[in-house]
């Protein structure tokens, strides 16, 4: 059971959605860049707006503030957050792969490496949009050199 779900009972399921959406999408955010420490400081700004709203149960106010005191930088969120990240670069990859093969391109080892070691979104994002018109697999690196410069 994750953190977020221990206690979850005792908030009303559309607080509970929110609460999670909130925690999610800045734990994303981290994945593309957004610092640890200013995600954190969102997500207790968002948690105490929600605290002062009128009609909260004493379980929903104690448990949002059990998440702020226990939700500090480097908890759990940032470990989602690199995981995410390596997930999404891990699919892109394995896309772009999967284009080049389905249009019969020959794919070398060089290449084969140097698309799945990528972690650059958006490097990746523009190899997946571009396998598809290539000539060979080797040509994805030719055009738009200026995001290939390593």
């Amino acid at each position: 059971m994750t953190d977020l779900q221990d206690n979850r009972q005792s908030l009303n399921p559309e607080l509970q959605e929110e609460v999670s959406g909130i925690a999610m999408s800045l734990a994303a955010a981290m994945a593309f860049g957004l610092q640890p420490e200013k995600a954190m400081a969102e997500l207790h700004t968002r948690f105490k707006e929600i605290i002062k709203r009128e009609g909260l149960s004493p379980g929903e106010v104690a448990y949002l503030r059990g998440k702020i005191e226990k939700w500090v930088p480097g908890y759990y969120a940032e470990s989602w957050a690199s995981g995410y990240a390596a997930g999404l670069a891990q699919g892109l990859a394995k896309g772009t792969l999967a284009v080049l093969e389905v249009r019969l391109l020959s794919i070398s080892d060089v290449v084969r490496e140097r698309i799945t070691t990528c972690t650059d979104h958006v490097r990746l994002d523009d190899w997946l949009d571009r396998a598809g018109t290539v000539e060979r697999a080797e040509d994805l690196f030719r055009a738009g050199a200026e995001l290939d410069q390593e």
